[in-house]
């Protein structure tokens, strides 16, 4: 839409240009206010023209984005991985920030999202870290992924071949072995007498 076209007489409401112009304005300015979320009807309803209307919700969406915009870098910038969160899901929580910033037009390209994981990562996937980082091509996500998989799944299995009782209980089951009964030392409760059982007595 565009402001109102100026009349070439004095009589407006006989100019045909102003006349269609009217009609058009109010089609459009009733379709934006059918359009919009109740949540943003005053401010379409202010508006004399589709244009003022149009203006007002475009000020106000792109002002919208750039604090979306803003929290989104700051959630990508500091991404870390959940102590409760396997490799999938925080690799798809990073490709969700990634779609978003695309959606507001601010594209973060493979290499940049893979190295931001990469720092997300724990300590125990230092040596891992330390390797990626330093290639000499850039890093594509899905392969990046694929390995910190690939080292995951192997902890699961190297902690599930443990035994049970674990090192601990290993150490003190070697270091204290059992004594072998001594008969001398039994007391009987019938006779209070030592060597011997009740059911000896």
């Amino acid at each position: 839409m565009t402001d109102r076209p100026a009349s070439g007489s004095d009589d407006t409401k006989a100019d045909p240009v102003v006349e269609e112009w009217d009609a058009m304005n109010e089609a459009a300015l009733a379709t934006i206010q059918m359009s919009v979320k109740p949540v943003h009807l005053n401010t379409v309803t202010a508006a004399d023209t589709a244009k003022e209307a149009w203006d007002a919700l475009k000020v106000m969406f792109e002002a919208r984005d750039i604090a979306q915009l803003r929290r989104l870098m700051e959630e990508l910038s500091s991404l870390r991985k959940g102590d409760d969160e396997n490799i999938i899901k925080f690799a798809s929580r990073a490709k969700m920030i990634r779609d978003e910033l695309a959606m507001l037009g601010n594209p973060v390209d493979d290499n940049t999202l893979a190295l931001r994981v990469l720092s997300g990562l724990p300590s125990e996937c230092g040596m891992l870290r330390t390797v990626l980082e330093n290639k000499d091509v850039k890093l594509v996500m899905s392969d990046v992924t694929a390995k910190l998989l690939r080292v995951e799944q192997r902890n699961i299995a190297g902690g599930s071949s443990k035994p049970a009782g674990g090192v601990k209980s290993q150490a003190f089951t070697v270091a204290a072995p059992k004594k072998p009964f001594d008969k001398k030392s039994v007391v009987c409760y019938y006779c209070d007498k030592k060597g011997h059982m009740k059911r000896h007595c």
